[in-house]
């Protein structure tokens, strides 16, 4: 069956968003379902050629009449092209997609066994975290799925591996004395100081800080336009007093986008010199939406500000400082004798 679909609903050509429709077709060969979107085909006739290419080529795989795909072959061809159409994250997938080629670059399809992606696991772990080793096999088990609806695997073998163990959330934060000496070391780096205020104000990574265009800045409006990062669209964040006046500043000295080309080295030594050990850039993120869990801010509207698309996600960011944890219970110090006394 060759039919079109927009926005996740069937449509016919009645329909006045015809011509922005898809075309996908619906067929049962053998007892399996293939269902697949032909977002090439500008007409019908284009779409039935399609639809017979697919149900010849689920034939020829099923009869062994064509050879396999190797995994590199597929993985630099419908998968790339999958990443790119639908925005994910192309930096970290290409990445990803080069180190699964040196381990089954060669190999076919068909011939990636599930002990094969265990192996695989394995390798990565003895390089890379836990965290990363699960990110690398979700891509791996991305790929194979999306073999399976272009008709070139029967099965992904990525669902007989379990993803590997990760630690707890990272959860680092400054004291105040910390703090204190950060400041005094960032007044000797304006560039820098201006870099951390922004990243203590504004719900951004630090490639989305250094991207900041004068154009992307409406102090009118009291809002910035942050690019896209993670694979998610632009959007705007609203500023509070000091990231518009650090801002204004910036601004007015000519120096946006941010003219740094060693952070790095410099967040490093402002680090060394106030003696701060194991703290990132990406913690001040931590900082940033801890103070607002503090403010008493809804953590929906946290979420919300920092486009994560799980509570869970927002919950890595909401610590409670012990001495804050140890102010709680010590408000029951000051109730009355008789009713702390416990009742025989």
């Amino acid at each position: 069956m060759i039919y079109k679909k927009y926005r996740g609903k069937k449509i016919t050509p009645r329909s006045k968003d015809w011509n922005k429709g898809t075309w996908y077709v619906w067929k049962r060969l053998n007892g399996r379902i293939i269902h697949q979107s032909i977002p090439e085909a500008q007409t019908k006739e284009q779409a039935e050629i399609a639809e017979r290419k697919i149900i010849e080529r689920a034939f020829n795989h099923k009869y062994g009449v064509i050879t396999d795909t190797p995994f590199a072959e597929f993985a630099d061809g419908p998968y790339t092209n999958y990443v790119k159409q639908n925005n994910v994250n192309i930096a970290n997938k290409t990445l990803y997609i080069k180190l699964l080629k040196k381990k089954f670059g060669k190999a076919l399809l068909t011939d990636i066994t599930p002990q094969d992606c265990r192996d695989c696991q394995f390798w990565l772990q003895n390089k890379y975290s836990a965290s990363s080793v699960n990110q690398i096999m979700s891509t791996a088990s991305k790929l194979f799925r999306l073999a399976c609806e272009e008709g070139l695997l029967e099965r992904n073998p990525m669902q007989f591996v379990k993803k590997m163990k990760e630690p707890p959330p990272r959860s680092r934060l400054l004291t105040e004395k910390e703090k204190e000496r950060l400041w005094q070391e960032l007044e000797k780096d304006k560039l820098m100081l201006s870099l951390v205020t922004l990243g203590l104000n504004l719900p951004l990574r630090r490639g989305q800080l250094l991207a900041i265009t004068p154009d992307a800045v409406d102090l009118e409006n009291g809002v910035l336009l942050a690019v896209s990062s993670k694979g998610r669209l632009p959007r705007v964040i609203p500023l509070n007093s000091t990231a518009a006046t650090t801002l204004r500043r910036m601004l007015d000295d000519g120096i946006l986008p941010f003219p740094l080309k060693d952070i790095r080295k410099r967040w490093r030594r402002a680090l060394n010199d106030a003696s701060i050990a194991n703290f990132r850039f990406h913690d001040l993120r931590k900082e940033f939406a801890s103070e607002l869990i503090r403010k008493n801010v809804n953590p929906n509207i946290v979420q919300k500000l920092f486009a994560h698309s799980d509570m869970k996600i927002t919950n890595v960011y909401m610590h409670a400082e012990m001495n804050e944890l140890a102010d709680a219970v010590r408000t029951l110090d000051n109730r009355p004798a008789q009713e702390s006394e416990v009742v025989q």
